[in-house]
């Protein structure tokens, strides 16, 4: 309870912020880029908490809980992403501009414009959206779960209660052995009721790792014969296989059913395993009610100032972010025993042997898929160029993105470390997905803890808020002012930014229910940094800094990167008429190639035509 109150605490903190920021918001200047009137240390804090978001500390997090060390590698591309922006930053606010797509324009037109716009509210819907689920996940952690209750035969269950692992079994007391219970369809499709074993096998703590590690590998093997020959009969065994799980002899596990064949509906328990007790584990707050309470305080905060309140409650944010993670790692390490506790945690687990290993875990195609979509996202953030666009000056946006560099990969870097420390304590999967949120309320002293939750959240918010308030305020910068109300008052302006982020804040809960429950974080920030990093930020680039781009390479970049990006996420079957080394890559590389080569020879060959037809019309 003490964390749920020192959370709304916070918020309440920040309600009074931006109820008294609101009053300095006179006009759309000061909705949209803090009157121009931010200082570089301001900016830093802005730009860090803005860049620091779930995609870092639940995202990364989430993948350093799954790959170990190797997620070390993750932030380089958000490394060499702020040297380029670095580089550009002083020329972009000497722009004067309100909004990436406003850059854009001014260079290649309102076509390309549009299309920018577009691009960039598909992709920031997505961002939008996995923040409102962190949001969501933080209040389901801090409030707990509800008393375990007993399972009996017939009992009801759902599709999310399966396969989330709120089933958990306790074997008697000392036995060891093997026992099963079987789920079958509450109502028959077809002739007769699916039916679906799950076998667990309690050892002795000794042969945990081993037997786990066993069925990790036979799985693997079951997995390449599925996808090489696809028949029924490999893919029953699959899901056997998955549906069987090892548990320490007086211990217990929560049972996972393969997601993969449980249609949403309603289950019921067939038979009960007639070693152990099989109870029912669910949270205090389910994820869609958490979900909807962290969307609106959410769009309701960022509606109220726009990135006047952003930008200076971000001081506060940014700070405690530098502060409680310099903190919280040797707590950690400590905790954990140093390497060598770390290291004995990891190969007891069975199935984690390489959280120890920096490189060989990802392949070179994992590491393009990783990387890429983080670099082209903050070199073309416009959330970031908003913050530029809200600076005093152009050497004061030199010298904050400058500093920038090596604070945002300082916290990345030890939001992994804390990530890969924490999860050598948690063998629980089912705490693996918020990892950081977990440690915080069980491996940190109550007062520590506290305050690196109140850190997590105020990441969220100030990301979320970050993300909405941008396309909100570029919508209407560049298409209500531009097309539908040129002449709007300054108070109708402020209003109806204020009703787009509403509007977008709806749309950004829709998406939440758009992707399926097991896509986690972090594959959800890459999906939407490709989609803006390969669409939008070429263009954005060559608009600053290459004076030979043209409209038309301009507008075929962005319709590219967008399409394939699309595409090659969306359709399953382009994928199996590709080459393997092909079809393992994300979408990042296919569109950035697109994107690129489209800006570059387009450009080339319409600055030549026009070249030529000038030649023509004036002879020597």
């Amino acid at each position: 309870m003490i964390f749920l109150v020192c959370i709304i605490a916070y918020l309440l903190l920040l309600a009074v912020v931006g109820g008294v920021k609101s009053r300095d918001v006179k006009s759309q200047a000061d909705f949209a880029v803090a009157g121009r009137s931010l200082s570089p240390w301001i900016m830093v804090c802005t730009m860090l908490a803005v860049w620091i978001g779930t995609g870092s500390i639940v995202g990364n997090a989430e993948q350093t809980y799954e790959t170990g060390m190797a997620a070390f590698l993750i932030p380089l591309g958000a490394f060499f992403g702020m040297i380029l922006l670095s580089l550009i930053a002083s020329r972009a606010r000497s722009i004067e501009a309100s909004s990436v797509p406003e850059i854009i324009e001014r260079r290649f037109g309102h076509v390309a414009r549009t299309l920018a716009l577009i691009s960039l509210v598909i992709a920031y819907m997505v961002i939008v959206s996995y923040q409102f689920n962190a949001g969501g996940a933080v209040l389901e952690v801090i409030t707990g779960n509800r008393a375990p209750v007993t399972v009996q035969a017939g009992d009801p269950l759902s599709r999310g209660q399966l396969v989330k692992g709120r089933l958990m079994f306790r074997p008697d007391k000392d036995w060891m052995g093997e026992t099963s219970l079987t789920v079958s369809d509450a109502e028959p499709v077809g002739d007769a009721a699916r039916s679906f074993p799950f076998v667990i096998r309690v050892v002795e703590a000794k042969d945990y790792a081993t037997t786990k590690r066993e069925l990790v590998t036979a799985r693997g093997g079951l997995a390449e014969r599925w996808a090489e020959e696809e028949v029924e009969s490999v893919r029953d065994e699959l899901r056997d296989a998955r549906n069987t799980a090892p548990v320490k002899r007086n211990s217990f596990t929560r049972l996972r059913f393969d997601g993969e064949t449980l249609a949403d509906g309603s289950y019921v328990i067939q038979t009960l395993p007639e070693h152990g007790t099989l109870e029912l584990l669910e949270p205090i707050l389910t994820a869609r009610t958490a979900t909807i309470i962290a969307a609106v305080f959410i769009i309701a905060y960022t509606a109220c100032a726009g990135l006047m309140s952003l930008a200076y409650m971000d001081i506060i944010t940014g700070t405690v972010i530098m502060v409680t993670m310099v903190v919280a790692f040797p707590i950690y390490w400590f905790q954990a025993g140093g390497w060598e506790g770390i290291e004995a945690a990891y190969a007891a687990m069975g199935d984690r042997p390489q959280h120890m290993q920096l490189w060989g875990v990802y392949s070179p195609t994992d590491l393009i898929n990783y990387i890429l979509p983080v670099f082209l996202l903050v070199l073309g953030d416009a959330n970031q160029y908003q913050r530029i666009f809200a600076s005093r000056n152009a050497s004061g946006a030199r010298i904050a993105v400058t500093v920038m560099i090596f604070v945002a990969l300082a916290i990345e870097l030890l939001i992994i470390a804390c990530a890969w420390v924490a999860g050598s304590m948690t063998p629980d999967p089912e705490n693996g997905a918020y990892i950081l949120i977990y440690a915080a309320r069980h491996y940190l002293a109550l007062p520590l803890g506290c305050l690196f939750m109140v850190t997590v959240v105020a990441i969220i918010v100030s990301t979320a808020n970050s993300f909405l308030h941008v396309p909100a305020t570029t919508v209407i910068n560049d298409l209500y002012l531009s097309y539908i109300n040129p002449q709007a008052s300054q108070k109708r302006i402020i209003a109806m930014s204020r009703i787009m982020v509403v509007v977008f804040g709806v749309i950004g809960y829709l998406v939440t229910l758009a992707f399926a429950e097991t896509t986690g974080f972090f594959q959800k920030a890459l999906y939407a940094f490709t989609i803006y990093g390969a669409s939008v930020t070429p263009a954005l680039v060559a608009a600053i800094v290459w004076p030979r781009a043209t409209k038309a390479g301009a507008i075929t970049s962005i319709l590219a990167g967008t399409v394939i990006s699309l595409v090659w996420s969306e359709a399953a079957w382009l994928h199996r008429l590709l080459p393997s080394w092909i079809s393992g890559l994300d979408a990042v590389l296919p569109a950035l190639l697109a994107s690129v080569s489209c800006l570059v020879v387009v450009s080339l060959l319409t600055t030549n035509k026009k070249a030529g037809a000038t030649s023509r019309s004036n002879p020597a």
